[in-house]
């Protein structure tokens, strides 16, 4: 297994002031990794470890806040009807992330931050993922047409019976089914 980050390696407390720092604009990379050393005792951190962390934590950030946008947007769009349609960007999203994992963990093999028999072992997990993302895309098709057969179904029973007890004739029952109901 990789050795972990110089950052993954700090403890708990020197971890949480390092990101609570980060977080403020007016603190720069450098002043952290004075603070951080000065309260260790020892150099634990260099400037490029904590630029390196600060990347990764960027971009974690960022597609957080894309994915919450896009959730958003899909659920004052559509409402209820929306969570379907968000699940399926979700499971794109996933898609993109793995891909993106890929590509980050060429970056750490070169750095030397990850072995690289452990390469194998994350590629071998993410395309177990994506078989059980593509498996679970399938049974939540399979489902909502079923649902929406058992649907139609039951309202074209509904049309039957209400517009024989309002003497409706077999042809006006046939138009509304086809072209309300879509049978």
């Amino acid at each position: 297994m990789g050795q972990k980050s110089a950052i993954d390696r700090l403890p708990a407390h020197l971890r949480t002031k390092l990101q609570e720092m980060l977080a403020d604009p007016a603190v720069t990379q450098t002043e952290i990794v004075d603070a951080i050393n000065d309260e260790a005792g020892e150099s634990l951190v260099s400037k490029s470890s904590v630029n390196r962390y600060a990347k990764r934590m960027k971009r974690f950030a960022e597609k957080n806040r894309q994915a919450k946008e896009v959730a958003d947007a899909y659920i004052e769009k559509f409402g209820a009807e929306g969570r379907n349609k968000l699940g399926k960007v979700v499971n794109e999203q996933i898609r993109l992330a793995a891909f993106d994992l890929i590509s980050e963990i060429d970056d750490l093999k070169e750095e030397g931050e990850i072995a690289p028999e452990l390469v194998t072992d994350i590629i071998f997990k993410v395309s177990r993922g994506l078989k059980d993302l593509e498996t679970a895309e399938k049974l939540n098709a399979e489902r909502e047409s079923e649902i929406r057969n058992r649907t139609l179904a039951e309202a074209a029973e509904v049309v039957d019976k209400t517009a024989k007890a309002k003497g409706l004739t077999p042809a006006t029952v046939d138009l509304i089914k086809r072209e309300i109901l879509g049978l």
